[in-house]
């Protein structure tokens, strides 16, 4: 009964996400001959070397460094653009460079109170204050550990973290919202009783998701807290895993093209390997556990990176057999550094002489990552290069694992994910 009940509603589901699927918006633009269209900044634009990148919806636009714009501007653009497929459902278009005109616009209420505009202008300004307060790389990996910002960090040691398989460290992801809630709660049940403390975390939540850009992995993760909390305040028993099913579940209702999205699938993906992969080789691997300082990270590291090998093989084509070893060596200090870059965030707001004096303490700590990051990152000997592999591929491993996981009786871990 049980399983028919489970297979009634995965098949619903999957009718409602199809609908919704074919239900999505389309956008032509005509292409190789000069076009006007105007629209709206829908992502906070990154400078990229000598240029920056706008988005408008389904539009990408490579741009000059100067003038700057910022999230929710109205611009015109004239210029040459070229589509690209993405997926059956998803085109983008592409224009290099085009001629950009701001329209001004008169300020109603509802502009002057736009809440996320005014996050992400608050992020633009810790940026440029960690920017002057740490030297590079080391202030671009702190802004990416904090707040997953990572448009302006160093070519060079970008490569070397996805070489690494350690770029998952610098993105907004679960590990910050977890730390987020955790820091809320720890402080809201001192003055308020326990159910106000979680609607102080659940804000907590939506203001750090939106500051962040809204990526998929801190949504996933924001939503799933947020789902976890409900649970509590209704009285019924937590279940990470399936919160993390009706969480995927309802982000593809709400964005049906965020299946396509590779932020999305890693996330779950590794997000599903610590709930259940995790405890596995626990039990398997007792002994790796338990080396000194490495064991705990080297387990945690291997069970998202088993769930999640598929996807970087077919997206990517390569995959660093050292990623594990790595991790576990600049693992354990994420926690601080999301902890003091969040308190030198505030600080340099009120005072840039204790910002200062703080930076310097997490120098050394911030230097160890990069130093380690770069020298692995330097051997040319870590990354297993594959080529271009099938869908199919993926869809057989993913089979295989399942099958092996129901063999062993896997059980859900209890505690938030990591990822």
């Amino acid at each position: 009964m049980r399983l028919r009940f489970i297979s009634l509603f995965f098949l619903l589901f999957l009718c409602l996400y199809l609908f919704r699927l074919t239900q999505t918006p389309r956008y032509f633009i005509a292409e190789g001959k000069p076009v006007k269209i105007v629209g709206r900044v829908t992502n906070q634009p990154y400078f990229n070397d000598s240029y920056q990148i706008i988005k408008l919806g389904p539009v990408l636009i490579l741009a000059q460094r100067f003038p700057g714009y910022f999230y929710g501007d109205k611009v015109e653009v004239f210029g040459k653009f070229q589509k690209e497929v993405i997926n059956p459902f998803k085109s983008q278009y592409m224009s290099f460079f085009p001629t950009i005109r701001l329209l001004k616009e008169e300020e109603s209420l509802i502009s002057k109170t736009n809440f996320k505009k005014f996050l992400l202008k608050t992020r633009g300004q810790i940026e440029e204050k960690i920017k002057r307060l740490l030297p590079e790389p080391q202030s671009s990996l702190l802004l990416g550990v904090v707040l997953g910002v990572k448009t302006q960090m160093p070519e060079d040691f970008w490569q070397h973290l996805r070489k690494t398989g350690t770029l998952h460290l610098v993105v907004a992801s679960g590990q910050n919202v977890v730390m987020v809630v955790g820091f809320l709660m720890n402080i809201s049940v001192w003055f308020l009783k326990r159910r106000w403390a979680i609607l102080v975390a659940v804000l907590g939540i939506v203001v750090y998701v939106l500051m962040v850009g809204a990526e998929a992995p801190a949504v996933r993760a924001g939503l799933m807290a947020t789902m976890i909390f409900i649970g509590q305040l209704l009285g019924r028993e937590v279940n990470p895993g399936k919160f993390l099913c009706l969480t995927a579940m309802v982000m593809l209702l709400i964005c049906p093209l965020i299946l396509f999205d590779i932020g999305f699938q890693l996330s779950f993906a590794a997000t599903a390997g610590l709930l259940w992969l995790h405890p596995l080789l626990l039990t398997k691997l007792s002994a790796l556990g338990k080396i000194p300082v490495l064991g705990e990270g080297l387990l945690v590291t291997l069970a998202a990176q088993l769930a999640a090998l598929p996807i970087l093989l077919v997206n990517f084509g390569q995959f660093s057999w050292l990623s594990p070893l790595v991790n576990a060596l600049v693992l354990p200090l994420i926690p601080l550094l999301m902890v003091f870059g969040f308190i030198i965030a505030g600080l340099s707001f009120f005072s840039s002489f204790l910002a200062q004096l703080l930076s310097w303490f997490v120098w050394p700590f911030l230097s160890w990552f990069v130093k380690v990051v770069e020298f692995f990152g330097g051997l040319s000997w870590t990354n297993w290069e594959m080529g271009e592999i099938s869908c199919w591929w993926a869809v057989l491993y993913y089979l295989i694992l399942l099958i092996f996981l129901i063999k062993a009786g896997f059980k859900p871990n209890e505690r938030i994910d990591h990822s």
